[in-house]
This record gives C-alpha cells, sequence and structure tokens, in this order.
C-alpha cells in the first residue's frame, strides 16, 4: 500500500517536472520570438552617431554669454574630458557605482530590485544601469511597463557592444535633464551655477548629481531646502564608497553655493537678440540656429544695452510723471504710447553696440531700430553733405528761408514765420526746411539720393523735392550709421552684428571681414564735421561738456516723430520718441528733437564716454583751406570788419570766396531759384530771386528752360536713340539733330536729367548732327 502510494507520488512529481520543463521550453521558445519581434522595432545601434539637437550660444563682445538659442532642449554639447572629475565621480556613485564593473545589465541589481519589487507589489524599483537610462532617454518613452524595460535592456546590450564606458558616460552627461530648462551637465552648470562643467567643485556636483533624480520636482532655484537634502545624500554615498573622506563631504557641504543669478539683462536684450538670430538665421537656416550648436560671438555690449534701456526709461517716465506725455495712453494694439528707439554704431568699425527697439520688449517685439520711418529734419545730412561734396555750397554760402515753390509743392518753416537770409551753417542750425529744400534744388536731387546712397541708405528713395526734409521713410540703424560715416571722416563702414561664428566642435563657419570704403572725401567730412558740432553746441540738452561731439534733430509733421542723431569720432547714437501710428498723436506736446531724444542721448552718452576716448574730430592733411568771411555776405575779408562780424570757416581747396570785396565789386542780377542760371524776362517770378555776386562771378549763361520770346528764337532740335526701349542705367546714344535756328552765336544748348546738366552744345548751326 505504501508503495502503491509512493509511485503515485513520484508520478505525480514527475509529471509536474514535465510540465514545468514544457513550460519553460515553451516559454523561452516565446520569449525568443518576443524578444526577437521586439528588436526589430527597435532603431539600430550599429549605423547610430551620437548628435543631439544643441542650443546655439550667443556671446556679446568680451565673449562673454547671454543666452543660449534654443528650440527645445538647452543643450551645449561637451566632451568628457571637458567635464570636472569630482561630477562624474558623484554621478557614478548615486546613479550606478558598478558603472565600469558591469555590462549593459547590472544583474545583482536587478535582483534586488526584483526582490524589493515583489515584496512590495509593485514595479517602482529601478536597478536601471546608466546604459538604460541612455537608451531609454535617447530611444524610448518614461513608461513603465515589462515591455519598455525588455526593449531598454535590448538597446542598453547594443550600445555596450558598439561604445566604450567613457563614450556612453559622455553621451549620459550631455543627453540627460537637469531641470530649469536645462539638457547636458554643461547646460546644467551654466543654468545653475554660471560655471563650465570643466570648473564645478564637489559641492556643486553633488548637487547636479542629487537633482538628477527628479529634476521636476527638485530644483534648487525653488527648494534649495529639497537640493541640499539630496546633495548631503550623494556626499554621504561618495564617503561610504570611499570616493572622498568625511572631512571632504563636511565642507563640500558647509560651502555656501552661490547660484547663478537669472541674467537681469534679459528684458533689455530682447530686440538685439532678435536681430542676432535673424541675421545667422538668414545665413545659416533656423534649424542650425536652434538646435545646431552654434556658437555666436556678436559686436554687443551689454552695458551700454542696459545704459540705452535706462535713458529711454528715465526721461520718458519723468515727462508722463510731469503730464507732458498723457499717462498710460495706447494704440490699439495696445502698447503703450510714446514709443521710443535708440541704436549705436561704432563709427570706425559699424558694430552695432546696442539696439533698444522699444520701451518694453514683453508688451512688443516689434523693432523700431530696423522700421521705416520718416527722418524729417535728420534727413539733412544728405542734402548739404551733397552740396559740400560737389561743391555746390560752402559753409558761408547764401540761403534764404521765404515764401518758395518748386513742382507746385511749398515747403513751410517749423516755426510761424521764414528766417530770412542765412549761411549754410546758420541754416543747419535752425533746421530751415526751406533752406534745405534750396539746398537740394541747387546741388540736384539726383546727387542728393546718390550721397544717400553711398552713407548706406538702403530704402527705396525718389527724387521729389519734399526728400529733402525727410518725407521718405528710413531705418534708424541705417541713419545711425550715415552720422557714423561723417565721424569717422568719410568711411563708410557697414553696420554688422555678428563677429564669428563656430560650429559645435569650434570650426570657424564665418568671419565678418571688413568691408569699409570712402563715401566722401574726408576733407567733406570734415566740413560736415564743424557744421554739427555747431549745431551740437547749440542744443544744451545733447551737449555734454569736455565731450567733442556733433548731432542734429529732426522731427515730423505734428511732432509724430521726433529725432536727435549724435556722433563723436568713436561712436554714433540715434535716438527716436514718437508714436507708432497716426491712432495717438502729440501734436500739443511739441515732441521735438531737441527735447526728449536729445536728452535720452545724453543720458546714454555719459556712460558710453566710459567705453571710448574723447578724441576730437581729425583735420585732414591737406585740401582744406582756413579762411574768414563776412558774416552778412559770406565772402572772404582781409580786411578790417568795421563793425561787420567775421568768421572763419574752412573751405575745400578751389571753393574759397574772392577775397577783399568792396561795394563797388558787387552786381546784383536775377537768377532762376533752383538752377542758379540767369533769368529770362518771361521767367515765371514767383521762381525767380535776386543774387549778389563779386563781379566777375555771376553766371552769364540764361536757364534755358525758359527761353522764349525777345530773347531770340529757340533752335529746334530732335533727339534720335539708338534703341526703343531702354531702362535706367542703361547706355544709351543720343543723336542730337538742330533744324531750325536764329541767332547762331546766342546759343549754348544744354541736355538736363532729373535737373542736372549731363551734356552742352555750343553753337549749334542749321541742319548739323551732334
Amino acid at each position: 500500500m505504501k508503495k502503491k502510494k509512493r509511485s503515485i507520488f513520484g508520478a505525480l512529481l514527475k509529471t509536474i517536472v514535465i510540465l514545468l520543463i514544457i513550460i519553460i521550453v515553451f516559454g523561452v521558445i516565446a520569449g525568443f520570438f518576443y524578444i526577437n519581434a521586439l528588436s526589430k522595432g527597435l532603431p539600430s545601434i550599429d549605423v547610430l552617431t551620437y548628435s543631439p539637437d544643441q542650443a546655439s550660444q550667443i556671446f556679446d563682445y568680451k565673449g562673454n554669454l547671454i543666452t543660449n538659442v534654443y528650440a527645445f532642449e538647452n543643450r551645449i554639447y561637451v566632451p568628457l574630458d571637458n567635464i570636472a572629475d569630482s561630477l562624474k565621480k558623484a554621478l557614478i556613485t548615486q546613479e550606478d557605482k558598478r558603472f565600469y564593473e558591469h555590462g549593459a545589465l547590472d544583474f545583482r541589481g536587478i535582483l534586488r530590485a526584483v526582490w524589493i519589487d515583489v515584496t512590495h507589489f509593485s514595479l517602482a524599483q529601478g536597478a536601471s544601469t546608466i546604459t538604460q537610462q541612455l537608451a531609454r532617454s535617447m530611444f524610448l518613452t518614461n513608461e513603465v511597463s515589462a515591455k519598455r524595460k525588455i526593449e531598454e535592456a535590448l538597446i542598453a546590450i547594443q550600445l555596450e557592444k558598439r561604445f566604450t564606458k567613457d563614450q556612453i558616460l559622455e553621451m549620459y552627461l550631455n543627453q540627460v535633464y537637469f531641470g530649469a530648462g536645462a539638457y547636458g551637465i554643461e547646460s546644467a552648470s551654466e543654468t545653475f551655477f554660471g560655471v563650465h562643467a570643466a570648473a564645478l567643485d564637489l559641492a556643486q556636483s553633488a548637487m547636479l548629481a542629487g537633482v538628477l533624480q527628479a529634476p521636476s520636482e527638485i530644483n534648487p532655484f525653488f527648494d534649495f531646502d529639497a537640493a541640499k537634502s539630496v546633495q548631503k545624500e550623494v556626499l554621504d554615498k561618495m564617503v561610504a564608497e570611499k570616493i572622498i573622506t568625511d572631512d571632504e563631504a563636511k565642507t563640500a557641504y558647509d560651502e555656501k553655493l552661490e547660484l547663478a543669478e537669472e541674467r537681469p539683462l534679459k528684458d533689455n536684450m530682447g530686440y538685439v537678440l532678435d536681430y542676432v538670430k535673424q541675421v545667422v538665421a538668414d545665413k545659416f537656416g533656423e534649424k542650425s540656429l536652434y538646435s545646431g550648436g552654434l556658437k555666436i560671438y556678436t559686436t554687443i555690449i551689454p552695458e551700454l544695452q542696459l545704459a540705452g534701456t535706462q535713458a529711454i526709461d528715465k526721461v520718458l517716465e519723468q515727462a508722463e510723471k510731469d503730464n507732458i506725455f498723457p499717462k498710460g495712453v495706447k494704440d490699439s494694439k495696445g502698447v503703450v504710447q510714446p514709443e521710443a528707439s535708440l541704436t549705436a554704431v561704432d563709427v570706425n568699425t559699424g558694430a552695432i553696440l546696442a539696439m533698444i527697439g522699444g520701451r518694453d520688449y514683453g508688451n512688443t517685439k516689434f523693432n523700431r531700430s530696423l522700421a521705416l520711418k520718416q527722418p524729417g529734419s535728420s534727413f539733412k545730412i544728405f542734402d548739404y553733405t551733397a552740396a559740400i561734396s560737389f561743391g555746390s555750397l560752402a559753409p558761408s554760402s547764401e540761403l534764404f528761408s521765404e515764401h518758395y515753390t518748386v513742382d507746385n509743392w511749398t515747403p513751410h518753416e517749423w516755426t510761424s514765420g521764414y528766417f530770412g537770409k542765412l549761411n549754410v551753417r546758420d541754416a543747419l542750425n535752425e533746421s530751415s526746411n526751406v533752406c534745405a529744400t534750396m539746398t537740394s534744388q541747387i546741388v540736384g536731387l539726383d546727387r542728393v539720393i546718390y550721397t544717400a546712397r553711398k552713407l548706406g541708405i538702403t530704402t527705396p528713395l525718389m527724387p521729389y523735392p519734399s526728400i529733402a526734409i525727410g518725407s521718405f521713410e528710413i531705418k534708424q540703424l541705417e541713419i545711425a550709421d550715415a552720422y557714423a560715416t561723417l565721424g569717422s571722416g568719410g568711411i563708410y563702414h557697414p553696420t554688422y552684428i555678428v563677429e564669428k561664428v563656430l560650429s559645435s566642435d569650434g570650426r570657424v563657419l564665418y568671419q565678418y571681414t571688413d568691408k569699409s570704403f570712402r563715401a566722401i572725401s574726408s576733407q567733406s567730412a570734415y566740413i560736415m564735421n564743424k557744421l554739427f558740432t555747431y549745431v551740437m553746441d547749440h542744443h544744451s540738452n545733447a551737449k555734454i561738456s569736455g565731450l567733442p561731439s556733433a548731432g542734429k534733430t529732426g522731427s515730423t509733421d505734428n511732432w509724430a516723430d521726433a529725432w536727435f542723431d549724435g556722433y563723436t569720432p568713436n561712436i554714433s547714437a540715434s535716438v527716436w520718441v514718437g508714436s507708432d501710428s497716426k491712432e495717438v498723436q502729440f501734436a500739443n506736446v511739441l515732441n521735438s528733437g531737441a527735447r526728449f531724444p536729445a536728452m535720452i542721448w545724453k543720458q546714454f552718452m555719459l556712460e558710453a564716454m566710459k567705453y571710448f576716448p574723447k578724441d576730437n574730430f581729425q583735420k585732414p592733411d591737406g585740401g582744406l583751406v582756413g579762411q574768414a568771411v563776412y558774416n552778412d555776405t559770406g565772402y572772404a575779408s582781409k580786411l578790417p570788419a568795421d563793425g561787420k562780424t567775421i568768421i572763419r570757416y574752412d573751405f575745400l581747396d578751389g571753393f574759397v570766396p574772392p577775397e577783399d570785396i568792396k561795394e563797388a565789386d558787387f552786381v546784383t542780377v536775377r537768377v532762376v531759384r533752383d538752377s542758379g542760371l540767369l533769368a529770362p524776362p518771361n521767367c515765371p517770378e514767383d521762381l525767380v530771386i535776386e543774387k549778389t555776386y563779386v563781379k566777375g562771378t555771376e553766371p552769364t549763361e540764361y536757364d534755358p528752360r525758359y527761353l522764349q520770346g525777345n530773347i531770340g528764337e529757340v533752335p529746334q532740335i530732335s533727339l534720335i536713340t539708338d534703341r526703343d526701349n531702354f531702362n535706367v542705367g542703361d547706355q544709351v546714344t543720343i543723336t542730337a539733330v538742330v533744324t531750325e535756328i536764329s541767332n547762331v552765336d546766342n546759343y549754348k544748348v544744354i541736355f538736363y536729367a532729373y535737373n542736372m546738366p549731363i551734356a552742352a552744345l555750343t553753337h549749334p548751326t542749321n541742319g548739323n548732327e551732334y
């Protein structure tokens, strides 16, 4: 009976063993096919080249980091050799102390984790190695499941086959998230402590290794006590593993850690950083900018960026406090008005030093430094520079502020009346609109536009008379550079803001090269500098004692825009104050350039002076002649003044007024206002002025546009071109055929283009071709 029982028990046991073997075999087979199926869906590690998205970095003029630029992950890649040993040791101790001893999986750790999970009825215990964590971070999600753990293990095994331990550790330290938007150890080091990963000390390393276990919850910025707690946990583990001593751990824990402050220039830098990003994206593409790890070195001086912001705030907030500007007025877009902008460039290089595109970047990202706005009288730099450069006028030349009409348009002065007779210097100082218009007509609108182009204006300009007083819109950045060209002695330096760009591995992708050229002669630039220095000396709101400087005010109709453009031999800064749209008007505020913009310019320059020497404008060697002239006539004098005011000017060589003039040596003639040629008797009176000349210098030719009647019959001339259609800039052959003429000896036929003489026929004869 007992034997029978034993045989039954043995048979049952044997059956159970067989069943277990079958289950195990089928389990292994099923597991094999399951794992094989999972493997087919996993990425191939054989072709893996680790190149995660990296944030690009923007640096200031000294190479100090301003900010990181990224689309999703703020990561700066660094090689393992550039990571502090204390961080590597702290992290391995905390995350995977047997990292260099086991393979992809730590079976000892797995058994420990399984036991804890079984006894606690959960899947909470990790036991993931650094390699497994890297696999999860690079290829998987944070889902907690058996399937995900198997996938993680499979990828980890492939990683260990493909890479060395050091390579895996390097990838891990550059991949993982440390909180506060920082991916990778370099970004985390800069974000939390303001240092590179290579410079981390033990205290900082232990804290970063600790926060890694729960980066979204343990943030030193928001819960420093929790961060100190995990720091102590890491230090204690390092002591237990004999990585450090008790004394070293205590010293590290007691160290007073200083967290990196949020960069105080962040809001002030918004406009200029947007411009930097635009420049780089245009050159390299947005993908490279936001994920290519570029190192972007700029010309920005953060202190001047801050100074410009503070200058705008100080002046306009005080104006609002004094109820000069109504407080809290907004346009339809909710932007508080008035707005303001300031742009500063290096006179001798074209480097953009500061760009404040508005009062509140958080409220509006619209960059007024790059926006098109009417410059008003700021544009007169081009009228007078053209007139001086082409020899059409000299500083002492006479102009007339009076009723004046050209092409059915009549300019008005900014005051209620006219200034009367003014020389060029005083016309510029008084900002006479009539004299500026007259100047542009004398030199020619095409030459004014040509000069504006040479000085860097790229926006569309048309030869309409009103252009002389700033009716066409231009960019503040360009007008700041135009004034800088005068300060540099006539050398135009195109503006730039990016000095160089490096790839993530340090290769030079771009290096700025000088593109300057001579726009006007150094002699003409010096004369203009003297004229604008005179203007600056008569505007107390902008003038800084002891600082050689020059400048010009500007304003538009109804005081909608007000400008001050000032410069020294080293820095040029343009300030604009006004309304973004016609919805908000400041007609009752008297928002002139000599008021708020001049005050802002002065406040800014008081800080800028610290970065540049107080140089004088350099007078060129040769090409200039100094001469004293009578202020009331503009003619040179070596005689006693006889009660008349004498002023000394510099003139271009060859354009010095005659000397020792007496009243008997003058002659007064009628001339056409815009051409300076003799006015025929039938010329409309509103186009004629009487002008006094030294005998022998008065014009002798009549303006051919108004020749008719008793002067003699006008010759009949046919113009034949060598083609039917042509564009501006084409070279065209024009044949002039004279068909009728009388009084041949009295005629000189002049051909004009845009009010400029381009060719002439002297004594044309009947029936000939020219």
